[in-house]
């Protein structure tokens, strides 16, 4: 498993931060996207939590449908449903920061820097 480096304590603008959708937790102001990360950061966080549904899924696939409580099953299916809410959203996060790293940057205005000293 990667693990990145730590995320610094910076002030963040409030504008690149993304709540979660209301399907991963209860309150809005509790789990956010940083919009500004990387985009393949962005991704390989959606990756982690699509391989975690499969691994679940498989766990669902290899018991025996005796071995299951229907509790069990409510619980798995609450757990998998909370995970494919945050992928969705991560990998939505990934595709907007993608076409934004894509675009052309704006030329910036100011005074030409030419190589003519005066003096």
């Amino acid at each position: 498993m990667h693990y990145p480096p730590r995320f610094e304590n910076r002030t963040r603008n409030a504008n690149e931060l993304s709540p979660l959708p209301a399907s991963s937790q209860p309150y809005g102001d509790v789990l956010f996207i940083n919009s500004k990360a990387p985009a393949h950061h962005l991704f390989e966080a959606a990756t982690q939590r699509m391989t975690a549904v499969c691994d679940l899924l498989c766990v669902l696939e290899g018991s025996s449908h005796t071995d299951v409580l229907p509790q069990q099953t409510a619980r798995l299916a609450s757990a998998l449903g909370l995970l494919l809410a945050d992928a969705c959203a991560l990998h939505e996060a990934a595709y907007q920061r993608l076409l934004d790293e894509q675009r052309p940057r704006p030329a910036r205005k100011g005074p030409a820097v030419t190589g003519v000293v005066r003096g």
